[in-house]
């Protein structure tokens, strides 16, 4: 299944948008958009209107979003501190930030990023980044009226330079620039570590053009950075891109002016992700690079500066599909209780079952073999029975004489008159005696017929070993035992 992730790149005259489409075989931009914004002076009216464009062209149901807000709109400072636990940093983030500030800590919200530089491993270099709240609220509440809840609030171009720093083969010690028509941000990378952020604006008049404007920002930026840190930087590359970059020549001026290598940045190359030809407009690297970079963060779960937190943190899973959760956990208790009983009420006649069966074993064995008076394996103790009657064709020897099996039958239905109602249904012959089973009409029947057996030579005693009437059949069942 693909996982949907919509980057916006939101800039004060237009908005990109990317739809990144994640798989476990590859990663693909399903589809892209460039949108200027119609009314720059009104922003807000401006940003709604054009990601309602954004929205009617691209189907972002079930995208995750991750989103950056315009750089210059952000306070960036640099501190060192003590320890390098998260918790102990946010604690005192506010304290050390407010003399710095222009505004009150209680009306920002405040990330930071951490770096690591060589020589500087006795504390914890870090990028404190603070938006006003007001600002943040606002920006939040346009996206949420279009149904867009992004999990990531970040800065307009720290994407493109967190992807370049950690997922492009990139030089150690670089500088990465994101132009706007007004404003240019500067990235300064390190040993591989965005270690500065600034954000200044562009004075394009007769006397100074935009290359050289763009190169005043750069050369402050690494006098800051030196100073900061007390190094001696020197950059192996200059980067670039952005929406503003519409001269072609601009890189080659700024390479020209700045003395060292200047290109434009291509991250569907640099990250081998191709854009799907259908799209309504073409791939335009300095236009759309942002919006793929913020998809790509959380793509790629890259971490770095995000300002959903406080009272604008993402809903956890948990609070925002609690009442579903419960309903489905209802219907599995349910589901799992109702099974439950049914294996209980399955065991319980499961073993009225087995009782009743071993009763009736138990009777069958009784009436079988009425002579065993201890039953503790009825089957196993049957089965010996048969066995020892089958071995036995003919009657062994018994009082000195030769009984055949044979003689016995014909004596019996010889005794027995035609007339009388009976049915014999079981004959059991063995060495000591002769059991006969069956039924008649009376019990006098039964008399009669104990007397004329009592006529045969082979027989030295019988009794009666059971006579019942048969209610439901009004018949006497009849049991004979004839001593051998």
């Amino acid at each position: 299944m693909k996982r949907k992730i919509l980057g916006l790149d939101i800039r004060e005259d237009a908005v990109s948008a990317v739809l990144l489409a994640c798989s476990i075989k590859r990663t693909e931009i399903e589809a892209h958009l460039y949108v200027p914004i119609s009314e720059p002076e009104d922003f807000e009216s401006g940003l709604a209107a054009a990601l309602e464009t954004i929205i009617e062209k691209i189907d972002v149901t079930a995208a995750v979003c991750a989103a950056s807000f315009p750089a210059d709109r952000i306070f960036y400072r640099n501190l060192h501190v003590p320890f390098k636990k998260e918790n102990k940093i946010r604690q005192m983030l506010p304290y050390e930030l407010e003399p710095a500030l222009p505004i009150a800590v209680d009306e920002l919200i405040i990330d930071f990023h951490n770096l690591t530089l060589p020589d500087h491993t006795d504390h914890n270099e870090l990028i404190a980044a603070a938006i006003e709240k007001t600002e943040l609220e606002s920006y939040l509440g346009i996206l949420a009226s279009l149904n867009i809840e992004p999990e990531i609030v970040t800065v307009g171009g720290y994407p493109a330079a967190l992807c370049l720093t950690r997922l492009i083969d990139s030089p150690e010690d670089l500088l990465f620039l994101d132009i706007d028509n007004c404003k240019g941000s500067i990235f300064v990378v390190v040993s591989g570590e965005i270690c500065l952020i600034r954000s200044f604006p562009i004075h394009s008049d007769n006397s100074l053009s935009a290359a050289e404007a763009l190169c005043i920002g750069i050369r402050h930026t690494c006098a800051a950075l030196e100073e900061i840190y007390g190094l001696d930087f020197q950059p192996a590359g200059l980067f670039v891109t952005g929406c503003g970059l519409d001269d072609p020549s601009v890189e080659q001026d700024l390479a020209r002016t700045l003395q060292i290598s200047a290109e434009r940045t291509d991250l569907t190359n640099a990250a081998e992700i191709a854009p799907r030809h259908h799209s309504e407009q073409p791939w335009d690297p300095h236009q759309m690079d942002n919006a793929l970079a913020l998809a790509l963060m959380e793509a790629e779960r890259l971490s770095g500066l995000n300002f959903r937190r406080g009272p604008f943190a993402t809903k956890k899973f948990w609070s925002e599909h609690k009442a579903s959760l419960l309903k489905t956990g209802l219907i599995a208790g349910l589901v799992l209780a109702l099974a439950f009983f049914n294996v209980v009420l399955g065991s319980y006649f499961m073993g009225k079952e087995l009782v009743r069966l071993d009763r009736k074993i138990n009777d069958i064995f009784t009436s079988t073999f009425p002579d065993v008076k201890k039953i503790r394996h009825p089957y196993q103790q049957m089965q010996a029975k048969i066995k020892a009657l089958k071995t036995t064709a003919a009657l062994p020897e018994g009082s000195g004489k030769n009984i055949r099996a044979i003689d016995i039958l014909n004596d019996i239905s010889r005794l027995i008159p035609k007339e009388t109602d009976v049915n014999l249904t079981r004959l059991v012959i063995g060495s000591e005696s002769v059991m006969i089973t069956g039924d008649t009409d009376t019990f006098n029947a039964v008399d009669d017929i104990k007397n004329r057996l009592e006529q045969i030579i082979f027989f030295k005693k019988i009794t009666i070993t059971s006579a019942n009437i048969d209610k439901a059949e009004s018949r006497v069942r009849f049991q004979l035992k004839m001593y051998l």
